[in-house]
């Protein structure tokens, strides 16, 4: 379900699960692994994630979850958030290659990098939780903020719509984008740039660049009252209405 290879010391890791790149328990629990195996590799100076097809990723796999139990979904929600907080506080470069829509979960990866190109091409970000009745995470809201500031990322929560790249990179939520067929290129020749610079320093760098965000926010009241909402009927209904391609 998750591709890892390096080429010219790049990691480059791949979600590849059905059409869409859905997010479930075993496709997170992989990905972060793989992640972790990456940031472990002395060899590599930098990381991209992107997803295989026309998707960067749908976000969390909602059939499955909808047959979960309570606990099962908290483990889920628990390791998204754990990845998404190894990849923020990675030591090394990290590169989201959106190559399609990156929406939900797929999103949050995405803001977790440091760096996000996005093809031209039919290609949509958002974090449309609120469209389907579901609540964010204080770490997600807060590293979306230090990325777009506290006005933009209020727009972008609160009316949930599907940004495309002109958009998303207007108010800097991306920061570059490329015609489909040079995407995977243009990353690449970009995350080598890094190649022969100082690991220590990028990792000190990144480091203080870190030091007045809050990552720390995601306790388990704030999990808890996730759960509360995606148990509500109101939002059951909504959720099991949602179908995913396979």
């Amino acid at each position: 379900m998750v591709r890892l290879e390096n080429i010219s010391n790049v990691s480059i890791i791949t979600i590849e699960r059905d059409k869409v790149n859905a997010l479930d328990l075993g496709t997170i629990s992989d990905l972060h692994q793989t992640f972790l195996k990456a940031e472990e590799d002395t060899n590599s100076s930098s990381i991209i994630i992107q997803g295989s097809g026309s998707f960067f990723s749908f976000g969390l796999d909602i059939p499955s979850l909808l047959e979960s139990n309570r606990e099962e979904v908290k483990n889920v929600v628990n390791l998204l958030l754990k990845l998404c907080k190894d990849i923020y506080l990675s030591d090394k470069i990290t590169i989201s290659s959106l190559n399609g829509h990156a929406t939900g979960a797929g999103c949050m990866i995405a803001i977790s990098t440091d760096y996000r190109f996005m093809t031209k091409e039919r290609a949509k970000i958002a974090l449309n939780e609120i469209n389907i009745g579901l609540s964010l995470f204080p770490s997600t809201v807060n590293i979306l903020k230090s990325i777009v500031g506290d006005n933009n990322a209020k727009k972008f929560l609160l009316g949930g719509e599907m940004t495309d790249s002109k958009s998303a990179l207007h108010i800097g939520l991306i920061d570059r984008i490329y015609d489909k067929e040079d995407l995977y290129k243009s990353t690449l020749n970009f995350a080598k740039t890094f190649t022969n610079k100082s690991k220590r320093a990028i990792s000190l760098m990144k480091k203080d660049l870190r030091l007045n965000q809050i990552l720390y926010l995601d306790n388990d009241d704030s999990i808890e009252a996730f759960l509360d909402i995606f148990y509500s009927s109101e939002t059951q209904k909504i959720l099991k209405a949602i179908e995913i391609r396979k």
